[in-house]
């Protein structure tokens, strides 16, 4: 009996809609997704547009949609990355923007066609999801699905882990997301720290982000970023266009109490980014501001950060040459302060290498408790 189900490439406007509109089908039940902003994932696929591709140097990226007849059940990217490939000398394919109805012959069906476009371009592997790198969203959720996620998190059904894992892929890398209430208690602990590394650090001092002088604000965090990530599992360095386009993306998100610099005599050593977890608002706008313009309208008059109850802890950066020397829970004590002067409830912390025991420690500071595990999958690929 032939195969009802049919994989083919993204081919014209009505496929790429198909592609971007799939999620509403899968989720439709879900109350605890999150709707992305259509024309944000249309952006992030378009390799005429977005800087992550480098018109083709950096990265290229193959759509494909799963039919049933003249139903779309299920849709996966495949991605070569490049950037990530010239630096860590390898040649690796990944896939990603994952969305499969409850079957494991599509989701196989999909994940083979990922294979065979990686096995033409001599990939040894296929590794996933990426969406399409570790710098966006990334990783399965394999535990924690009793909560939504928060902003710029994954968020999947319980049965995508065993629909991926069916078809071969095994888990190369899990990520923590550790969750911690904002309160008095845990500051008192984290100053005393702070105080004694001050003490021993001279020339060390914190100070917010300045968004007047926000391009030089930018390559001082991408200074720390590269240097302080390089020797990360999965970390690709991100172009100059790369970098500016996700901080122009951020700003309007950003509230500067939160987003600290750390410097030792005026050099800087490392940086924290934490973000209001402004996924309520957007799962409100149910992917587009057109659709409900009446709670957009609110939304962008009266809605403020500090409206939020709750943070996302993104990026914790230090330089090589200042690890370990306490200027990690400086910055958690000073971004800690802040949050709880501004009202904030709750924070996570996200995503966390399961292998990095120093942010692990510092996390546990805050008494942190690991509530979320993502998994990066991965299948080699005969050659």
């Amino acid at each position: 009996m032939a195969n009802p189900v049919q994989v083919s490439p993204v081919r014209g406007g009505s496929d790429r809609a198909a592609f971007v509109n799939l999620p509403w089908t899968i989720y439709c039940q879900d109350p605890l997704w999150v709707p992305p902003l259509k024309s944000a994932v249309r952006t992030l696929l378009d390799v005429t547009k977005h800087p992550f591709y480098g018109g083709g140097a950096g990265a290229e990226i193959e759509l494909f949609l799963a039919r049933d007849g003249a139903a779309v059940v299920g849709r996966i990217a495949a991605i070569l990355n490049h950037a990530h490939n010239r630096f860590h000398d390898e040649q690796v394919a990944f896939f990603g923007f994952f969305e499969c109805v409850d079957r494991p012959a599509v989701a196989a069906e999909l994940l083979a066609a990922v294979e065979r476009w990686a096995a033409d371009r001599r990939a040894t592997a296929v590794l996933g999801p990426m969406n399409p790198s570790t710098n966006y969203e990334c990783g399965l959720l394999v535990e924690g699905f009793d909560g939504s996620p928060v902003l710029m998190m994954t968020y999947n059904p319980d049965y995508y882990p065993r629909l991926v894992e069916a078809a071969g892929y095994a888990k190369t890398k899990d990520l923590y997301a550790y969750l911690s209430q904002v309160h008095g208690s845990n500051l008192d602990r984290l100053q005393r720290v702070a105080e004694r590394t001050r003490s021993r650090t001279p020339g060390l001092s914190t100070r917010n982000v300045d968004l007047k002088d926000f391009d030089a604000e930018v390559r001082r965090i991408q200074h720390i970023y590269n240097s302080a990530w390089e020797d990360n599992w999965g970390f690709v360095p991100m172009s100059d266009d790369e970098i500016e386009w996700m901080a122009r993306d951020l700003k309007p998100l950003v509230q500067p109490e939160l987003l600290r610099f750390a410097f030792v005599y005026g050099e800087p050593v490392g940086f924290l980014l934490a973000l209001p977890d402004w996924n309520p608002v957007l799962k409100d706008f149910d992917g587009s501001l057109a659709r409900h313009p009446l709670r957009a309208l609110r939304h962008l008059v009266l809605t403020k950060a500090e409206d939020m109850e709750g943070l996302r802890l993104i990026t914790l950066g230090i330089k090589r040459d200042y690890r370990k020397r306490g200027v990690e829970g400086v910055l958690f004590a000073d971004s800690i302060s802040a949050a709880l002067r501004l009202g904030y409830k709750w924070a996570e912390y996200s995503w966390i290498l399961e292998d990095n025991e120093l942010t692990k420690r510092a996390v546990r500071l805050m008494e942190g408790s690991l509530y979320k595990v993502y998994r990066v999958y991965k299948k080699a690929l005969v050659t």
